[in-house]
């Protein structure tokens, strides 16, 4: 996986590629490459490299002066990270190239197999069986004959987007199953673009066509060919439409940083704008919310754990049964779904793979599902009955931060939405009131958050502990801090620490402890005597009117309290300052984490 686009026109194909593929980087990516046909010689010209695209941008712009090409951003998945591997792949003759996202799960079998009918490999990737199959496949069919047998053949899920040297000036794309998005868009020039992500194109085009599974199309300058066409959801011809980024006159060093900061104003904008962002799609919806019984919220990472945030709204404000599962295990859990459920699936990009499938598990089943994402159109939306969209506009850098926030802002509203409690959802809507003053207030002092940093910075296990409605604070806390610092952090609900966890409390293995004015309280003091006693080191984030709890941590940060269901946004908010002046003191740049894809669409 990661990041595709293709062109068909008449500029130089090889410098918009690299622009668009630039905007691709965000996803996160090990490797790239690209590939034009030059007519003059009858070949494929094509630059791979491990590392970012700018890499091979001089060379390619020079050497190549074609109309039609491809290009790709690799996040491995077979195959170590180096050249051969990076894509676009090519048949052994020279006569397919392709580039893909996803995976072939029966990759070995057909490889076998073409190995003994005389077909070379030199990739340690499952992607480059595609070539040489619709290669193998074209001996006894025409194109599309091929193509078709192709997507027969292989199985798991695949966005394969390729040229043949028999149609050179011809793009062709494979949808099979949720492996990412893929869409065509069409200028007025006739020029057409291929990509993965749409976002990336709207200075192009303003409408395009998404494609869904088992779909295969052939798109040519003058006609766009779909040997198999889904005829099912009009949904997938839109108008593009983007969140409006308000205007922020700071300058930020790193993305993070600025999407950190950002969140004042984007919490602000979901506030105002709360009824055409989610109320308005909610009613405009066909589901009858009045039948539903339970609320089932599936995400992964930082979307889980907004998710576990939210069933907390559901359970207590709601007054529906809630769980939150993760979306890798919601198939296999066997959990019994019926037309009484709602499920939610959380995902910033819409694309998550195993959130795809297992929202299209619930709609099998008869569950109302709901999409929440960061865009309007997206493969999750495609499926689910309506699409919630956050408002927090695109997020790059890989940590998820304001699309966190938003995201459980956004599962608060809906959770007032379902209270059958009506007298008291003009209360709960004012608790929002004044939250974007209490986030900028926090962003305006950040001098005691790098000093606690300093310290956190040179330890090698952390311990992020929160009861109730904070615990799933500390799970992404100490998510933030494993994936852009390195360092090893556990979240756990403080209860636990007696059941195994204190075995753990030692000199390098600090605890962060969550400890607002709320129910929890006087438990949460018994957990931070419970470690002091053991000599554990203790940093506390408390409120700023509590003048007993900094006496027994070693150090500590201060939150004005805002309202009891709206705290935990001011409280993981600090966490992400914490994490990213961490990872900075520790020269990581905590916009690229190693490892890590901003968009995860392979199983």
């Amino acid at each position: 996986m990661c990041g595709i686009v293709g062109y068909i026109g008449k500029e130089n194909a090889s410098k918009i590629l690299i622009d668009l593929t630039r905007s691709l980087e965000y996803r996160g990516y090990d490797s790239a490459g690209i590939a034009i046909y030059d007519s003059k010689e009858n070949k494929f010209l094509i630059k791979k490299t491990t590392g970012t695209i700018d890499r091979i941008k001089q060379e390619i712009l020079n050497e190549i002066d074609g109309t039609t090409g491809i290009s790709h951003t690799r996040w491995a998945t077979h195959g170590k990270i180096n050249e051969k591997n990076a894509h676009p792949q090519i048949s052994s003759n020279s006569k397919i190239l392709i580039v893909h996202n996803g995976i072939v799960e029966n990759y070995q079998e057909i490889k076998n197999n073409l190995i003994k009918s005389g077909y070379n490999f030199t990739s340690e990737t499952d992607s480059e069986i595609i070539a040489n199959l619709i290669e193998f496949n074209l001996a006894e069919s025409e194109i599309k004959d091929a193509l078709e047998k192709t997507m027969d053949s292989i199985t798991g899920s695949s966005s394969i987007v390729g040229i043949s040297k028999d149609s050179p000036n011809d793009i062709f794309l494979i949808k099979k199953g949720n492996s990412g998005g893929l869409v065509i868009s069409e200028n007025k020039s006739g020029e057409k673009i291929i990509c993965s992500d749409p976002t990336i194109i709207t200075k192009f085009s303003d409408s395009y066509r998404y494609l869904v599974d088992n779909e295969i199309a052939i798109i040519s300058k003058h006609k766009n060919n779909f040997i198999r066409e889904n005829k099912e959801p009009n949904k997938r011809v839109v108008n593009i439409k983007t969140n409006t980024i308000l205007e922020d006159n700071e300058t930020y060093q790193y993305k993070m940083e600025e999407e950190i900061f950002y969140q004042k104003k984007s919490i602000k904008r979901i506030i105002d704008d709360k009824n055409d962002l989610i109320i308005n799609k909610l009613n405009e919806s066909n589901i009858k919310f009045e039948n539903i019984q339970r609320v089932l919220v599936i995400g992964m990472g930082s979307s889980f754990n907004a998710g576990l945030l939210g069933s907390y709204y559901f359970e207590s404000i709601s007054s529906l049964k809630s769980e939150t599962i993760n979306a890798s295990e919601f198939i296999d859990s066997k959990r019994i779904i019926d037309s009484n459920d709602l499920v939610i699936g959380v995902t910033q990009s819409g694309e998550t793979a195993e959130t795809i499938k297992a929202l299209e598990y619930a709609k099998s089943k008869g569950a109302k599902t709901i999409s929440v994402t960061e865009k309007n159109i997206s493969q999750a939306s495609i499926i689910s009955d309506t699409n919630v969209n956050i408002g927090c506009g695109p997020e790059y850098a890989v940590a998820s931060t304001k699309t966190f926030t938003a995201t459980a802002l956004t599962l608060y509203i809906i959770s007032v939405y379902l209270s059958r409690d009506n007298e008291n959802k003009k209360n709960l809507e004012n608790n929002l009131l004044g939250l974007d003053s209490k986030i900028e207030s926090l962003l305006l002092d950040t001098k005691d958050t790098k000093e606690i940093a300093k310290i956190l910075s040179s330890k090698e296990h952390i311990l992020y502990l929160g009861r109730g409605i904070m615990y799933p604070i500390a799970m992404e806390g100490a998510l933030k801090m494993k994936e852009i610092c390195y360092i090893h952090s556990e979240g756990y609900a403080a209860g636990e620490m007696k059941h195994g966890v204190n075995a753990l409390i030692g000199d390098n293995m600090p605890s962060i402890v969550l400890c607002p004015p709320d129910e929890t309280y006087p438990k949460m003091i018994s957990t931070i005597n419970e470690i002091q006693a053991r000599n554990g080191e203790v940093i506390g984030l408390i409120d700023k009117d509590d003048d007993n709890t900094n006496k027994l941590l070693s150090n500590y940060l201060t939150i004005e309290s805002h309202n009891f269901f709206i705290d935990p946004i001011l409280y993981v908010i600090q966490l992400q300052l914490i994490s990213l002046y961490s990872s900075l003191r520790l020269k990581i740049n905590p916009d690229r984490p190693r490892n890590l894809a901003k968009t995860v669409t392979v199983e």
